[in-house]
């Protein structure tokens, strides 16, 4: 299939975004994005670390929920980087040699598998794995969100979320660092905390454990003038890439679980945040 073919069959799979997004014309990374009032609940699963061509790529539960954010009504989602694996001769760890196809066809994989869901998706972000190839002028998360019909914003998205009188304000990045304990990787996820608030959701991946975290905020009301109560939850979203036989398993890093981290917001203004523990047990 050449690159024409792709793009016409990428213009006939696509469908009507759910709902409207508006990038701010200011100098901050803003999105405003408008639900429609008539959904009874706005849910959010975006995708992190999905490492796609990776060699412990977990495909099948990728696939599992891509099928269950295509059917799933009333589902939001945004590409949190690293979706694809994209190693070269010049990355850390083991390289090139990690790979089960080449980063061009890993792109290639991406688009195919994350069109289903374009319409639910609100924008996209690089991870350090797309980054790797900045050093030769090459953007793929730039490529990734075009083809998909995103937009795409080069670290933060501040995405103001309004929907049945609420704006809920979502601060997302990839994650950066290499924490590896408990406390250090909740330290991590709040790192914008001081400089960035109140949101009412600080996301973030990179660090392969999920972790859920409220904190208390207050905030003014415009229309009485009063200081209120306006928690947040500070979210990282584990990852699509298995432990053993990779650089993490190699620098001891700890194990993280794979999936979707999913949160639900309410149209009381409450959030709801939802992490699985799967397992046999017996």
């Amino acid at each position: 299939m050449n690159h024409a073919d792709f793009l016409a069959r990428l213009a006939r799979l696509r469908r009507p975004t759910l709902v409207t997004r508006k990038v701010a014309g200011g100098s901050l990374p803003e999105l405003v994005v408008t639900i429609p009032d008539r959904w009874p609940r706005v849910t959010l699963a975006p995708l992190y670390d999905v490492h796609i061509g990776a060699t412990t790529h977990d495909a099948p539960l990728f696939a599992k929920h891509l099928a269950w954010l295509r059917r799933t009504p009333y589902v939001l989602t945004w590409n949190g980087g690293d979706l694809i694996e994209n190693a070269s001769k010049l990355s850390v760890g083991t390289g090139v040699y990690a790979q089960t196809l080449n980063p061009q066809d890993q792109m290639v994989r991406a688009v195919e598998q994350v069109n289903a869901v374009a319409h639910k998706m609100l924008f996209a972000l690089p991870g350090n794995h797309e980054e790797r190839t900045n050093v030769t002028g090459m953007n793929p998360a730039e490529l990734l969100a075009m083809m998909l019909g995103v937009p795409c914003f080069p670290d933060y998205a501040m995405c103001y979320l309004r929907w049945r009188g609420n704006t809920f304000r979502l601060l997302a990045h990839h994650g950066s660092g290499a924490a590896t304990t408990a406390g250090a990787q909740r330290m991590a996820a709040r790192k914008d905390i001081s400089w960035a608030r109140p949101f009412d959701l600080f996301w973030t991946g990179h660090l392969h454990n999920p972790l859920v975290d409220v904190l208390f905020q207050t905030d003014r009301d415009d229309q009485t003038g009063l200081l209120v109560e306006r928690n947040a939850l500070v979210v990282i979203s584990p990852s699509y890439l298995g432990f053993f036989g990779t650089y993490g398993a190699t620098k001891r890093y700890h194990p993280g679980t794979r999936g979707l981290a999913v949160v639900t917001l309410q149209p009381d203004g409450r959030i709801d945040a939802s992490i699985h523990a799967r397992g046999v047990r017996r």
